[in-house]
């Protein structure tokens, strides 16, 4: 298990306080901060065998921990009442505050942290969504016009890349693969769900080739001998990793926002010309997943590719193709790569960074 990292914290807004870890400055000031934000039922300490190896390739690494996840300040009332009501207006402003936040963090760390400036794709940030983590993503950019213009100056001058790893088609619009059914979400025990869900996502896929585009070469459901990710922890150490009650409160909310807002909120990211042009117009965006990730989030990203060039049909009459966006399909490593292959993983950011 490795050595615990410290916490740290910022508070973006009114009794919100965002923790994180950070693997610390880069000797010589030239480097790039990795900020990550965790997917469903994981807290951001789930990425941190990649500090150590961080500094060696110019990497500051900041992986946050979401609201619900402890000790970052919990979900009140007030703040899920967008979620909860099922509306549309409701669920695109839940979604609009948490962009808000997430953006705000980004600008207070590079502030309080003198980090490097953005040059091209080095410096600055990369923001990196990893699964349920890239709707928070997908978010901050639907809603830069949001964003305080003391807020959006300075993450103009630092935000280079997005990144989204292993994303489901449930957090992007794209409907589920024919026939694909992940039948764990009709078990009424959270914790008996949660492992489930673990099992398995934490799996590794047997897919024959996840460059073809083929819904052939992809497995939905079987595994190989490979032991899960994490099978190694006890259950005291997984726990201190995890909150099965925030993946069946909170985040189960999110996997239930309407299609049609997350559809507004991947064409706002990623297919508004207006607002591509108008905030961050040089911002790439990049999409990836490996070699034995789950196949239908293989399948969800062959999807997206074609909506480049006609998004029309699934994200409405006016989407266009508006940002620069490429795909990353990895040859190697699951849905939990940079716990299994930190070295791996690391390389695996750094290159679809730079592609």
């Amino acid at each position: 298990m490795p050595t615990p990292i410290q916490l740290e914290s910022l508070t973006v807004s009114d009794g919100v306080s965002y923790y994180y870890c950070d693997s610390g400055d880069v000797p010589g000031n030239t480097y790039t901060t990795l900020v990550l934000i965790p997917g469903m039922g994981f807290n951001g300490g789930v990425f941190r065998k990649l500090f150590p190896l961080a500094a060696a390739h110019r990497l500051r690494i900041v992986s946050l921990y979401r609201r619900d996840y402890h000790p970052t300040t919990s979900f009140r009332d007030a703040d899920l009442a967008g979620l909860v009501s099922r509306t549309v207006e409701g669920q695109e402003g839940f979604l609009r505050s948490q962009a808000v936040d997430i953006a705000t963090f980004l600008v207070m760390f590079a502030r309080e942290q003198h980090i490097p400036l953005a040059e091209g794709s080095s410096g600055g940030i990369a923001l990196v969504g990893w699964s349920l983590g890239s709707l928070h993503t997908h978010a901050v950019m639907a809603h830069l016009d949001a964003l305080p213009s003391n807020v959006l100056s300075d993450l103009e001058k630092y935000l280079h890349t997005v990144v989204c790893h292993d994303v489901s088609g449930v957090f992007i619009g794209i409907p589920n693969p024919p026939g694909f059914n992940m039948k764990l979400w009709t078990e009424t025990d959270v914790e008996k769900r949660f492992k489930l869900f673990y099992e398995l996502v934490a799996t590794h896929f047997p897919n024959k080739d996840v460059t073809s585009g083929s819904i052939d070469d992809l497995e939905f459901y079987k595994s190989t001998d490979k032991a899960h990710s994490m099978h190694e922890l006890s259950p005291e150490e997984f726990a201190e990793l995890t909150s099965a009650k925030t993946f069946g409160a909170s985040d189960a909310l999110l996997v239930n926002i309407q299609l049609d807002v997350v559809k507004a909120t991947t064409r706002r990211a990623i297919f508004d010309t207006a607002l591509a042009e108008k905030f961050l117009p040089n911002l790439h965006v990049r999409y990836m997943c490996g070699g034995a990730s789950p196949g239908f989030v293989v399948w969800v990203l062959h999807e997206l590719r074609k909506c480049l060039a006609d998004p029309k049909p699934i994200y409405g009459p006016d989407a266009e193709m508006a940002r620069d966006v490429k795909f990353k399909f990895q040859t190697e490593g699951n849905h939990f790569v940079f716990w299994d292959e930190p070295e791996v993983a690391l390389e695996q950011y750094i290159a679809t960074i730079d592609f």
